[in-house]
């Protein structure tokens, strides 16, 4: 475990949160997009790829877990620099649909794949069992968060 002040398991996933985070800022410089940023790309990239409807900023800023607030302040920047566009939604004139622009759908397979390999860097360390474990343990430790939030 990281060195610790006492926090125990809190600090140790603080910690690790941290690092990763710094490590991911890096790797996602090169494309302009912070962290945040760049997962609110991906929600529309994966919409993009599969073929389906424009999500909504309020149903990204639900599946991201970010407020409104912070969902509506990151897709105007990334609007005023060519990456997504906002519409009115098809069916409801006070939403926002979100789409990514030609630049941003290009910008997204490039930092998707950069991403990929930090990932794998990054969990390389520990076995695929281990990996998997893990991703488990967050989940429900997130899922049992949010029922107390």
């Amino acid at each position: 475990m990281a060195e610790s002040t006492g926090g125990g398991f809190g600090y140790t996933l603080l910690h690790t949160a941290q690092s990763w985070r710094t490590e991911a800022t890096s790797v996602l410089k090169p494309y302009g997009l912070t962290v945040p940023q760049f997962l609110l790309v991906m929600a529309l990239f994966r919409q993009e790829r599969h073929g389906w409807d424009p999500l909504t900023q309020s149903e990204v800023a639900e599946r991201l877990g970010m407020d409104a607030n912070t969902t509506s302040q990151i897709s105007r920047g990334l609007e005023r620099r060519g990456i997504l566009h906002r519409s009115t939604h098809a069916t409801d004139a006070r939403a926002r649909a979100l789409s990514l622009t030609d630049a941003g759908l290009e910008i997204a397979w490039d930092a998707s794949a950069a991403a990929r390999r930090f990932n794998d860097t990054y969990f390389s360390v520990i076995s695929a069992d281990q990996l998997a474990a893990l991703g488990q343990s967050l989940e429900t430790l997130s899922t049992e968060s949010k029922g107390r939030s």
